[in-house]
């Protein structure tokens, strides 16, 4: 429907145009509004003595054809000096303007230049040509509106567009951010296990390359289902659990409707990452991270036995603030109280 609309609008708003087929509309248009005009002015006039010549005729048309291209002429030397929609009042305003100059101009030659013709100076031909010329300039302004109004429309859809493009631009780039850091983190965790314990670094690996599968799938999408995510951050959770045993400790409770919902792409991995990161996990004092679902919230929220020498730069929940800011107006919530740090991202 809407594509209907656009091409009817076009057809409309190219009458205004220089094209050969425009021409010859407009040409053929302006004359049958003259003519049918001038033989409705003979027949009210009813007055036999009333002889119309073919000059007469050809006059009346070349007059209606004269307002037309007048008209056309301004709109088309309006496009160099007034461009749309910066200037939409002022092409409005002129056109209205330049129509009411040639009104006067054609009422004065129907009354003073021709009233000694006898068929223009009767008045009652003189006021249906003047009702014609008034048709014709509605007519014609109904066509250069419709110019006007599709190059705006074609300019906030232009202006639209590359919104939408600079927004997934900025995206990827900070979408781009994670995926090395998350890359370097497990190998630094790979490192570790090769070392110490051989056998838990060849689970690890095996774990570690269905993980960054879904990293890698996950890339170049603006958001995933959290039930992606979830199916997702549960094998991550596997590779520290691993490492961590009975220090470690997830509780996921998520409704079914959260679960059709969506987020970024590995924002739950950067959330659970956070708190392994910044605390200590000890068999006596586990790390406790829990992810429930409110009805357009999700949080994340863990215990806090933060370790003396972590340092935090906060890029990772500035990242996550930073890619929802171009998703939604909804916000990140962060909270940090003296036993427990939660954050609540938006479910979309």
């Amino acid at each position: 429907m809407i594509e209907l609309k656009d091409k009817e609008l076009h057809f409309f708003s190219q009458l205004s145009g220089y094209s050969l087929k425009s021409i010859l509309i407009r040409v053929a248009w302006a004359s049958g509004v003259g003519l049918l005009f001038f033989f409705l002015s003979i027949k009210i006039a009813g007055d036999v003595n009333l002889h119309v010549s073919v000059l007469e005729y050809v006059q009346v048309v070349l007059i209606f054809n004269i307002i037309s291209e007048s008209n056309v002429f301004v709109d088309q030397l309006a496009e160099r000096f007034l461009p749309i929609p910066e200037k939409i009042k002022l092409r409005v305003v002129l056109h209205l303007i330049v129509s009411l100059i040639i009104a006067i101009a054609a009422v004065f030659y129907f009354s003073l230049i021709v009233r000694d013709v006898p068929f223009f100076s009767h008045p009652i031909v003189q006021l249906m040509m003047f009702l014609g010329l008034i048709f014709i300039f509605i007519l014609i302004l109904i066509s250069i509106t419709l110019r006007i109004v599709e190059k705006w429309v074609f300019s906030v859809r232009q202006l639209e567009v590359l919104k939408s493009q600079k927004l997934k631009s900025d995206y990827n780039s900070l979408q781009a951010q994670l995926n090395p850091h998350f890359l370097f983190n497990n190998l630094s965790v790979l490192k570790s296990l090769i070392t110490f314990d051989p056998d838990a670094a060849i689970h690890f690996t095996q774990n570690f390359t269905d993980v960054y599968r879904y990293v890698l799938q996950s890339k170049d999408q603006t958001t995933v289902k959290l039930s992606d995510e979830l199916e997702f951050i549960e094998a991550y959770i596997a590779l520290h659990k691993k490492r961590m045993g009975e220090a470690f400790e997830v509780i996921i409770n998520v409704s079914e409707s959260a679960l059709k919902k969506d987020v970024p792409p590995l924002a739950l991995q950067l959330l659970v990452e956070n708190a392994v990161k910044h605390n200590i996990a000890v068999k006596d004092a586990p790390l406790s991270i829990r992810i429930e679902s409110t009805e357009n919230k999700l949080t994340v929220s863990n215990n806090l036995n933060l370790k003396e020498s972590a340092f935090s730069e906060k890029t990772g929940l500035n990242n996550l603030k930073q890619r929802y800011a171009l998703l939604t107006d909804s916000l990140v919530e962060v909270s940090h109280g003296s036993e427990t740090f939660e954050v609540k991202i938006p479910l979309l």
